[in-house]
């Protein structure tokens, strides 16, 4: 995909950096296509620069564990067209505390360290936009750590839900069919309930009249309802 007619409005580059910078992008970047359940990065690399979703999707896995010590990949986030990767390991240690891998087959763009922060020097709406965006981040995370032991199971589904619209959108918006693109088991294992839990909350979402699911594909019949189990903005 070529930054300097790229048609992605997700993407940060593609919306607000200079014209010019899109084409020094373009030469300096490196592009390839993964398949699905291909590696991005992994936990413990040296983080040497960023990667953008050109197209596809992908999700953010962080190793934890249970109180039987019992060691657990966990999906904290999903990611789709023009979101970035890779921004979590920016700190002093400059190595990546989490794992990136695609979901579906899907096109990375990688940018160095050295390039990434020319873009944000050259480009004042970028920086504007990328500080926003680690501050938002910043938000849910402290949202979510604070409510994380107190949220019902249903209220952990929600989120689950509405962070996947928040990503990917829907498949058809005049039916409500979300674009999941991961299964009922990844679903439980991203609103961190287990399967049994998560189908119970299917069922009482139905019973709500908040989604209908046919062959396990899901369809939202009312965002707004979602969101407001949710308890808070997400």
């Amino acid at each position: 995909m070529d930054c300097r007619d790229c048609k992605n409005i997700n993407c940060f580059v593609n919306n607000y950096c200079l014209p010019n910078w899109l084409g020094y992008i373009q030469y300096n970047k490196t592009s390839k296509l993964l398949a699905s359940e291909r590696m991005i990065f992994t936990a413990g690399d040296l983080v040497e620069g960023i990667y953008i979703i050109c197209s596809g999707k992908a999700k953010v896995l962080m190793k934890t564990h249970n109180h039987k010590k019992k060691e657990k990949v966990q999906i904290i986030r999903v990611a789709g067209d023009g979101q970035i990767l890779g921004h979590r390991g920016i700190s002093e240690e400059m190595i990546y505390p989490i794992s990136a891998e695609t979901i579906l087959e899907s096109e990375i763009a990688y940018i160095s360290n050295t390039d990434f922060i020319k873009l944000i020097n050259s480009n004042k709406d970028f920086a504007y936009h990328m500080i926003m965006f680690y501050a938002d981040e910043l938000l849910q995370s402290e949202q979510k750590l604070r409510v994380t032991g107190i949220q019902s199971i249903e209220e952990k589904v929600a989120i689950a839900i509405i962070s996947i619209v928040n990503a990917f959108g829907y498949k058809d918006e005049n039916t409500g069919e979300l674009d999941l693109s991961i299964g009922l088991k990844e679903l439980a294992n991203f609103a961190i309930v287990s399967l049994p839990s998560l189908h119970k909350v299917i069922d009482i979402l139905i019973s709500k009249g908040v989604i209908e699911l046919n062959n396990k594909t899901i369809f939202l019949l009312s965002e707004s309802r979602l969101r407001n189990i949710a308890s808070f903005d997400y």
